[in-house]
């Protein structure tokens, strides 16, 4: 009589974990439609300058442009070390770099007589394609 019963609280213990797994796995947002690849370096704020934030980009002598558009003119160049200060991030024309794509874009302030300019969100550490960073406000 005992074995009887812990065969069936065995068997309602398994039972209860499967149902807890399979409800697990269906609320699971890794496994969700909308689910996005998580922003691994996301920009930070910058404490030097309030308003500001310090992103993490890629690469050298990244193109900044006069407007969100791969098209715009060219204004400048991204700084050396790696982190670019920005104030928000905004939609604007679509750029390519190899296999990424984007349609976001980051403005840098306005600092003296230099004006914003706009740098593709490809350049930006962590993300995938077309992936606002989550640390920026819209511009």
């Amino acid at each position: 009589m005992l074995t009887d019963t812990l065969s069936r609280f065995r068997l309602g213990t398994r039972g209860v974990a499967a149902v807890a797994l399979a409800a697990g796995l269906l609320l699971s947002p890794g496994l969700t439609s909308s689910a996005r690849a998580a922003d691994s370096a996301p920009c930070t704020p910058d404490r030097n300058y309030p308003g500001t934030f310090l992103c993490p980009i890629w690469g050298s002598n990244v193109n900044l442009r006069s407007e969100p558009d791969p098209q715009a003119p060219v204004i400048a160049t991204s700084p050396d070390g790696g982190l670019l200060r920005v104030e928000c991030q905004v939609k604007g024309g679509r750029a390519t770099y190899g296999d990424y794509w984007h349609t976001w874009w980051v403005k840098t302030p306005a600092v003296g007589m230099a004006r914003s300019a706009y740098m593709s969100e490809i350049f930006l550490v962590g993300g995938g394609n077309d992936e606002r960073d989550s640390g920026l406000p819209n511009c």
